[in-house]
């Protein structure tokens, strides 16, 4: 049954519910300190203030090695530009996150206005918005200055103003979708995979239009060439004019065939942990869910990914926990396929594709759940248009039990990230302790510490140089590994350990940020979370 386009009204109306619950989620970690790769979009933005058209065109130091960005960053400039309200404030805190935020309000209302379009029902939107925005993934990275929660929105956007323009052909939604799909990419290369996703969805939904075809069809694909173009020529403008190196080039240099068997058991013990994937679509499946050879095939590929993962190096009973989980990801994931090609569902499966479409990210150095992001709606929409929400016998309490476990894990996360984060924050301040009284100071280590450090006013610490003089002070913290090798006779000033158990989103077993360290997005750790020294360099030996 076809239905009437959806109003901005009607959209918005659906997405009310899941903006409420981040706005309450998030508003308490409005002000946490800046995070791990958080230093390199904050760098970018004030360099973007001195160099507006060459985003990555500067040396750095990224863990204790002096690189120029360029050739580093496989991510386009959009969040350096975003990022630019919140250089030299005094609460840049609150303004990078409260972007995050408003992106994070439309990631609600086009997932609903889009799901209106692909046929679901008013109560189907509502569902899709909300498991969207409350994603244990999403609300992290909405806590950050990273540009994921960026890519969701324009990417949701865009794939919905190209459903608008494939149907309508109203030049305005045309423009929107091109420009909304161009910033997605410019803001995570991998985006550029939601182009044939758009073109696959407008086909199966709209098929060929009856009244158009040839050359006509072709023309409802115009604006995802033009994103394209789009890409092409800011890529072109923005590229190293010293180095030459444009955001292509450093994303084929960060690609790597051996990161494939640790990223992509990863990548399906994602959608368990970091989406509710997992915990609602055997839901809505019911008993049709439960095929046992399926699981058994499931566990044996299972049981190959986690062998050549890695996985039992983290233990045995670690090990049969990954397990578990992965044959529960790809049992998933299958499963998706199989409903669809039983029935001959052809938009649940181009739905399939674009779950799989983070997997792609595989042949990069890592795929930690942030990549999985552009891909949220997917999952949202798989599981909103099995069950009819409407009906009082469907599956409302799964719904209820994914959301409290979601959102709970989303509140463990953002405060065991807040925990990491505050130390680099604190470090900052010893920095500008020893810098007001007019000593010179230097930095070892990273992430956000390197942030507040150099906002304190010392000076990054690299292996090649330059190097501190007699006398100097070098304040370690977070990720900091050189003053140990560079300077064992230096003296302790002064020292903060923080080694309280608790929460971690990164070591012992917990990589949010990097699945390197492990594939879940949170843990109970008791190791040391972190410290901030103050050493000064005395005479060489």
């Amino acid at each position: 049954m076809n239905r009437p386009p959806p109003t901005i009204a009607i959209a918005a109306s659906c997405g009310a519910i899941p903006i409420l619950i981040a706005v309450a989620v998030l508003l308490p970690f409005l002000g946490k300190p800046f995070t791990i790769d958080d230093v390199t979009f904050l760098l970018q933005a004030k360099h973007v203030l001195i160099d507006p058209l060459h985003p990555t065109a500067f040396d750095m130091v990224f863990h204790g090695e002096r690189i120029r960005l360029s050739r580093d960053l496989a991510t386009g400039p959009i969040m350096a530009y975003l990022l630019v309200p919140a250089i030299n404030s005094d609460r840049a805190e609150y303004i990078a996150h409260g972007i995050q935020l408003g992106c994070l309000a439309l990631t609600a209302v086009a997932p609903a206005s889009r799901a209106l379009r692909l046929q679901l029902d008013r109560a189907q939107a509502a569902v899709a918005a909300f498991l969207v925005v409350s994603s244990p993934a999403v609300l992290a990275m909405g806590s950050t200055a990273m540009p994921d929660v960026p890519t969701l929105a324009f990417a949701t956007c865009g794939i919905e103003r190209f459903l608008a323009w494939h149907r309508s052909r109203r030049s305005r939604a045309g423009v929107v979708a091109a420009l909304f799909l161009a910033l997605a990419i410019l803001s995570r290369s991998h985006a550029l995979a939601v182009i044939p996703i758009a073109g696959l969805l407008a086909f199966v939904i709209d098929g060929p239009a009856q009244d158009r075809a040839g050359r006509a069809h072709l023309q409802g694909l115009l604006p995802l060439f033009c994103s394209v173009i789009i890409v092409t020529l800011v890529m072109f403008v923005t590229r190293d004019p010293e180095s030459g190196t444009s955001v292509a080039g450093a994303t084929l240099s960060r690609m790597s065939s051996a990161a494939v068997m640790v990223n992509l058991p990863a990548f399906a013990i994602h959608w368990v942990v970091a989406f509710p994937l997992a915990v609602l679509w055997p839901a809505v499946r019911g008993r049709k869910f439960l095929m046992i050879r399926r699981t058994y095939a499931s566990l044996g590929f299972a049981f190959v990914l986690a062998v050549t993962g890695g996985f039992f190096g983290f233990g045995l009973a670690w090990g049969v926990i990954l397990l578990f989980l992965l044959t529960l990801g790809i049992d998933v994931l299958i499963d998706i396929g199989i409903d669809a090609l039983s029935r001959n569902d052809k938009l649940q499966l181009v739905l399939l594709l674009w779950l799989l479409t983070p997997a792609l990210a595989a042949v990069y150095v890592q795929l930690p759940a942030k990549l999985l992001l552009p891909a949220a709606p997917a999952m949202a929409m798989l599981v909103a248009r099995k069950a009819n929400w409407k009906d009082a016998g469907g599956p409302r309490v799964p719904l209820v039990v994914a959301a409290v476990i979601s959102l709970t894990l989303s509140v463990l996360m953002l405060r065991a990230d807040r925990a990491l984060a505050e130390i680099g924050r604190l470090g900052g301040a010893v920095v500008a302790e020893h810098a007001r009284v007019g000593e010179n100071v230097w930095t070892d280590g990273a992430w956000g510490f390197q942030w507040y450090a150099m906002e304190a006013g010392a000076e990054p610490l690299a292996r090649t140089g330059p190097f501190p003089m007699e006398g100097d002070v070098i304040v370690s913290s977070l990720q900091g590994y050189l003053i140990s090798r560079l300077y064992p006779s230096a003296t302790l000033l002064s020292r903060a350990v923080f080694n309280r158990p608790g929460g971690r989103i990164h070591g012992e077993g917990a990589g949010f940020y990097s699945n390197i360290r492990g594939p879940l997005p949170w843990t109970w750790g008791v190791d040391e979370l972190g410290r901030v020294e103050a050493w000064r360099i005395g005479p060489k030996s």
